[in-house]
């Protein structure tokens, strides 16, 4: 599906968009020829009702923002090795063997077979993130044989980081993110 269509937009969006333009799909429907036409808009909007169902189903699945900001809160007590540790739950419940990092750029190494993730949780507090810790961290994880990296960091993440991250492999952990490992929710497949 093209990142810019209408239906990759919808699923991005609140369900509820879906739901509108379905229903004005059935409503100009019934006004054109006085209802004859009514079960071409009922067809019509159906994928706008799947869409509006698929999309409701996964924004149920977020954490709120209330919980967002609790999460937020608990982890700005936390040391960067418990960040890391907590994140690291799920891995090990899913048979990753966890490490300490033998390197200044993550603090973690997540291994299982031919998998090995990198978890960095040192710059969590930084107001501003660049790119610098993030090719610091791909240097090091090739050399330890990384296929993935996780990065957390609260504060804002630049342009530039975002887009290396996209080209990396690097998922940056935010407050939402940190929320779905908190409350155990976090897809690591």
């Amino acid at each position: 599906m093209l990142k810019n269509s209408l239906f990759a937009v919808l699923l991005r969006s609140p369900w509820w968009y879906s739901v509108l333009i379905g229903v004005f799909f059935v409503l100009i429907s019934a006004a054109i020829a006085n209802g004859q036409y009514i079960i071409l808009g009922v067809f019509t909007s159906l994928p706008f009702f799947g869409i509006a169902t698929y999309s409701a189903y996964k924004q149920a699945q977020l954490p709120s923002q209330k919980r967002v900001i609790e999460v937020a809160e608990q982890v700005q007590k936390m040391r960067p090795i418990q960040i890391a540790e907590k994140i690291a739950e799920p891995y090990v419940e899913a048979r990753f063997d966890s490490e300490a990092f033998k390197g200044q750029a993550a603090n973690l190494m997540l291994v299982r077979g031919n998998r090995t993730i990198l978890v960095n949780t040192k710059r969590f507090k930084a107001a501003n993130t660049g790119i610098d810790p993030l090719e610091k961290m791909v240097a090091e994880g090739e050399k330890a044989e990384a296929t993935e990296y996780l990065f957390v960091a609260l504060g804002v993440i630049s342009d530039a980081a975002r887009k290396y991250a996209s080209q990396n492999d690097i998922s940056i952990l935010q407050a939402p993110e940190l929320a779905l490992y908190f409350d155990g929710k976090a897809d690591i497949s």
